[in-house]
């Protein structure tokens, strides 16, 4: 699996994880079609694919008719193709409420706007504080009866904050929560496969920036040679000098191999804001990093370390408008694309 900052790595599979999470959920949509691509039928490539483009479009925070009408297109793809989990003996019918529910979002979407801010969390979030906090404030015997006179003096103590908090002016309390960790729930496995961040410190971001790198490169008077060998930027010296000559600027010498360049380890990018899905700004990582042969050290023998290079998709020409928001684009490993 290509490692990204963004993606997470289930190392062990998902079918021994019982509890899901919305993150993890969130985590396996992004993997999942990848996984299956090239592993199963067709008819169940486009039914993940139908059922994934649903949860993405109705995860849209405004809609058109446009993204309506790919959004129902969407579920009827899924219904097109679900009758191959049937004849894979997978299920035995698909008589269930909640997927004859989505057939209603569109309708649901025209009459009381987008659905963005409706899921599970409130529910999830009221259990914590309503059942488990109180549970474990038990001695695990008799233990409803136990919960029902902790939630009415927890409810006790609120009332009489509130009525401190009118009667006294700039009086302030706030009660002692229990740290999530007392909280017996599965932690997330975490971003697995990340290779830590180095010390470098990135110049101060600001949200007009396109892009931002690390005040110091993490490679200074690399060569050419290293450049073109380890990094994999075999034409770089001709489009150095296409460059060069594209902004008009003169230099007093053309670099050739024994010249030294600064190369930096990664780049962060600010990428095009999408109205639809966020108003916050996306950042992506990408990074161009050497592999590292084993070494013998003071403190013994130091691992090989593989080079890490991201993929990134590079605009070519101009996306026509019919077109998907891919056209226009071809894949590229990220040091080739700073070719």
């Amino acid at each position: 699996m290509t490692p990204h900052p963004t993606l997470r790595h289930f190392k062990k599979g998902i079918s021994l994880t019982s509890q899901w999470t919305g993150t993890e959920h969130k985590n396996m949509e992004k993997v999942f079609l990848g996984v299956l691509a090239g592993a199963t039928d067709p008819a169940v490539l486009r039914a993940v694919r139908g059922i994934l483009d649903f949860i993405y479009y109705a995860h849209f925070e405004s809609h058109c008719d446009e993204s309506l009408a790919k959004l129902d297109a969407a579920w009827a793809t899924f219904h097109e193709n679900k009758k191959i989990f049937e004849e894979l003996e997978i299920r035995e019918h698909f008589n269930i409420s909640k997927l004859h529910n989505i057939k209603h979002y569109v309708d649901s979407i025209r009459s009381r706007g987008s659905a963005d801010g409706f899921n599970t969390e409130g529910s999830e979030r009221l259990h914590i504080d309503l059942a488990k906090m109180g549970y474990n404030s038990s001695n695990k015997k008799a233990y409803i009866r136990q919960m029902t006179v902790w939630l009415r003096r927890q409810d006790a103590v609120h009332h009489f904050c509130s009525y401190l908090q009118w009667a006294i002016p700039g009086y302030v309390a706030e009660l002692a929560k229990v740290a999530d960790d007392d909280i017996d729930d599965e932690e997330d496995e975490g971003n697995e496969g990340h290779e830590e961040e180095d010390d470098e410190v990135a110049e101060g971001e600001h949200s007009t920036n396109t892009y931002v790198v690390a005040k110091k490169p993490g490679f200074p008077n690399t060569p050419v040679t290293s450049i073109i060998n380890d990094f994999g930027a075999t034409d770089f010296l001709p489009h150095l000098d296409s460059f060069l000559r594209t902004k008009s600027i003169v230099s007093p010498t053309f670099p050739a191999m024994n010249s030294t360049f600064p190369v930096y380890k990664r780049m962060t990018l600010s990428l095009p804001l999408v109205p639809a899905v966020t108003a916050q700004v996306t950042k992506d990582t990408v990074r161009a990093t050497k592999s590292e042969p084993a070494k013998v050290t003071p403190n013994g023998l130091k691992k090989a370390v593989p080079g890490y290079f991201s993929t990134v998709l590079v605009r070519v020409h101009a996306r026509e408008r019919d077109k998907g928001p891919l056209d226009g684009t071809c894949p590229s490993c990220f040091s080739e694309a700073c070719n």
